[in-house]
């Protein structure tokens, strides 16, 4: 007859990864969070290029006697959010089987679209859509968000105006993006754990300050958690970014991203027109005529000289 443990008895069950940090994971079970470790082949592997357990994922873990449990397997992942390390050159999972991507800005002291066009071209690699959140609306004025962002507005990327100290547009947000996972991208200081704390009241994670010296947030939020709300959003609020490198994706990713500059490049005289200096070049002249923004064009070039610099062209 054969005799099994209790942990052993106990039956298999699934969860999504909430927070991740080394070896320890938080795992919702769709009823409370569990403190999981690595089991089983997971435990051993050595591979350190890339998560082997990112926050979003779905895992199969079994209860152990002490209240904790080992996560056997995760399922294959719908997508994940990546990007490239640039001390090192790996790729890092910031979070996997995301609904949609979320890029705050706030002035610094004006409005930076680096960061967002970084994002939106991972978001069009993974297939998952983006919204724009623009914080810290009492420092701004509407015709300077007008001015940076009517080239998004014309592509159809939804645009929030928050102020989530004070609470403003927060809801309009929230109903959205009502039942999602929400990934929050940003750099330091410009409000992601500010919102949060107004949709998790009670939750208070530390809020930074911007630096007055250099105009930049200081570290508030170490890793990613990703917060539940009552009507099953998950928003997961994320340490400031302070590098988005492009990972996994050639100079055709990148263009396909720039969506007026995918549609310009049927003008061009050569298929493979890389819209740099060749002749002919129907982008090129778009950029010069206004019909392309100027500032998308030289973000376009940063990026493809980035991804061709990895050898990916």
């Amino acid at each position: 007859m054969w005799h099994y443990s209790a942990a052993e008895a106990r039956v298999q069950q699934s969860g999504r990864v909430v927070e991740t940090h080394g070896k320890f994971h938080r795992v919702w079970d769709g009823e409370r969070i569990l403190q999981a470790f690595p089991g089983g082949r997971l435990a051993l592997s050595r591979n350190r290029a890339k998560n082997l357990i990112a926050i979003g994922d779905r895992v199969r873990l079994r209860p152990q006697d002490d209240g904790t449990a080992l996560i056997e397997s995760v399922e294959e992942r719908a997508n994940a959010v990546m990007r490239r390390l640039s001390f090192s050159g790996a790729e890092q999972v910031i979070a996997a089987n995301v609904d949609v991507l979320a890029v705050m800005l706030a002035p610094n002291p004006v409005l930076n679209t680096g960061l967002l066009d970084r994002t939106l071209v991972e978001g069009s690699r993974i297939g998952v859509p983006a919204a724009i959140l623009v914080n810290k609306m009492d420092l701004l004025s509407r015709r300077e968000v007008r001015r940076t962002l009517t080239p998004y507005e014309a592509l159809g990327f939804p645009i929030h105006l928050l102020c989530a100290k004070r609470g403003e547009g927060v809801e309009e947000f929230l109903a959205a993006v009502r039942g999602r996972w929400v990934l929050l991208l940003g750099h330091s200081g410009v409000g992601k754990t500010t919102l949060v704390n107004r949709v998790a009241p009670g939750l208070d994670r530390t809020v930074g300050e911007v630096d007055p010296t250099r105009g930049k947030g200081r570290h508030t939020t170490s890793n990613a958690y990703a917060h539940g709300l009552a009507d099953g959003t998950f928003l997961v609020d994320t340490a400031g970014i302070r590098e988005f490198g492009l990972a996994g994706m050639g100079w055709r990713d990148v263009e396909r991203a720039f969506p007026e500059i995918h549609a310009a490049r049927e003008g061009c005289r050569f298929q493979d027109c890389r819209h740099l200096a060749e002749p002919r070049c129907a982008v090129r002249s778009a950029a010069e005529e206004g019909s392309i923004h100027p500032a998308r064009y030289e973000s376009y070039l940063t990026l493809l000289r980035e991804v061709e610099g990895q050898g990916r062209g």
